[in-house]
């Protein structure tokens, strides 16, 4: 398998899991989530939703295409994206106090049955 090929499927495998994520996102409720002074509402995490989708889409086009463009992009959205989330759970889960219970990150401490 090309290097090429291994890049495309790794990357159609990062986007699987951001969907996956923002099921589990749905399902633990953070569309009610109030942390300080940001209160998510649901549009505004749709909208959020929505358009990180949209730019991995975009940027699996672009790398099936071989543009350049396509891997700097590619190398920004799962940084940023991986960084930010790792930022935004750590600071949920301490601010909250909540453990991690059953599946998800249990940033809201929300049972899953």
């Amino acid at each position: 398998m090309s290097p090429h090929i291994t890049l495309i499927l790794s990357y159609i495998l990062f986007i699987w899991f951001v969907v996956l994520h923002t099921f589990e996102e749905i399902s633990c409720d953070i569309m009610a989530l109030e942390l300080g002074h940001i209160k998510m509402t649901r549009n505004r995490y749709l909208l959020g939703a929505s358009v990180i989708s949209t730019l991995n889409l975009g940027t699996l086009a672009l790398l099936t295409l071989g543009l350049p463009a396509g891997y700097y992009l590619g190398l920004f959205t799962t940084a940023i994206f991986g960084i930010f989330q790792a930022v935004v759970h750590t600071v949920g889960y301490f601010r909250e106090g909540k453990k991690a219970r059953n599946i998800g990150s249990g940033d809201l401490g929300v049972e899953v049955r």
